[in-house]
């Protein structure tokens, strides 16, 4: 049994499990990187950047794409700049925006 959680937790350090992402912490490097100038303050895209939340690709795809945007207008930002733990954090941020209401539910865009 202590074998078994030995060797679950060091797979989960060096998988990322261990520390959970911090999504106050995420808003502010969200922020403080400039990502809101593009994506808007809530990740809800803009005419200078995609919608980013509240559904964000999987975390390990939003890493890549990140680190590898030279494809596109975006900067890529490497580890230095942005360490995969900061990236786990703007992640859970972007996944904790709140989905906006259905249009159904706005009472201003249902008037006859």
């Amino acid at each position: 049994m202590k074998k078994t959680i030995t060797t679950f937790l060091v797979l989960a350090s060096v998988t990322g499990m261990a520390q959970a992402a911090d999504v106050a912490r995420g808003k502010d490097i969200y922020m403080k990187a400039g990502c809101y100038q593009c994506h808007g303050t809530v990740g809800q895209g803009a005419n200078t950047g995609p919608k980013l939340g509240p559904d964000p690709l999987p975390l390990e795809s939003f890493i890549s794409f990140v680190r590898n945007a030279a494809a596109t207008n975006m900067p890529p930002f490497s580890a230095n700049m942005v360490s995969d733990a900061e990236m786990a954090d703007i992640h859970a941020y972007l996944t904790s925006v709140p989905k906006p209401p259905a249009r159904k539910d706005i009472p201003l865009l249902n008037m006859k």
